[in-house]
């Protein structure tokens, strides 16, 4: 029986985009990804499987290739793509443990606030990860970087979740439009992938990310469906 929804099949390795924009967007960001605040991600859960370092990466590489492709700042997107998300705790617990009910319109104000902390940060970085929530967060971006943002983190967030969850939803004209660009800028053969460092150097652990996965992503209910192997369910954890 053929599967319905947007993703019809599971990819369960991740695997190095191998392009020739490989080495030029590590050294816009090597001094972020092997930072020890920055590396602190991986500790934190974020889409099912992947942890918060890995999807601030994916977000950073796509931001790259898609400024890159229309000639704007691309350094500047690949940075603020990396910080993101750097706010530094479990979503899943913040609301009980801080009172916070609404992680999704402020964790970019944390996630800017431990950014400048490390890092310089040029205006433009820092509207884009103040602004990268939008339209949840109300403030519109004032640049083309920023709405950039807008689409790779929730098309890479989709893609993350999909990989566990045959069917996640997501609007299906944004994704559909989502798709269409990244094939112009990746080419007709396009698949979603978890972008690798070059060099041999792992962006996360796969298996410890898995661990973290199962032991701190607890949910009762899910209103996402299961996916299936050889017609069988799935455990969701």
């Amino acid at each position: 029986m053929k599967r319905k929804g947007l993703f019809r099949r599971k990819f369960s390795h991740v695997s190095t985009v191998k392009d020739e924009g490989n080495e030029e967007f590590y050294e816009c960001i090597k001094d972020l990804v092997h930072h020890p605040y920055v590396l602190r991600m991986k500790e934190y859960p974020h889409h099912c499987e992947t942890n918060c370092y890995q999807h601030c990466l994916n977000v950073a590489y796509y931001n790259f290739r898609i400024c890159k492709f229309f000639g704007l700042d691309a350094r500047s997107a690949a940075r603020a793509g990396m910080l993101h998300d750097l706010f530094l705790y479990d979503w899943r617990g913040h609301r009980k443990k801080t009172g916070d009910p609404v992680h999704a319109m402020t964790h970019p104000h944390a996630a800017l606030h431990n950014a400048k902390k490390y890092f310089q940060l040029n205006k433009l970085e820092e509207e884009i990860i103040l602004k990268h929530m939008f339209p949840v967060t109300p403030v519109p971006p004032m640049h083309r970087e920023a709405w950039i943002i807008t689409l790779t983190d929730k098309y890479c967030g989709t893609c993350e979740i999909g990989r566990y969850y045959y069917h996640a939803w997501f609007p299906r004209g944004i994704y559909y439009m989502a798709k269409q660009l990244m094939k112009r800028v990746f080419g007709e053969d396009y698949r979603y992938q978890d972008y690798q460092l070059p060099f041999g150097l792992a962006a996360a652990d796969s298996a410890d990310s898995e661990v973290n996965f199962v032991r701190l992503r607890r949910r009762s209910s899910s209103g996402w469906k299961k996916a299936r192997r050889d017609g069988r369910r799935v455990p969701k954890y």
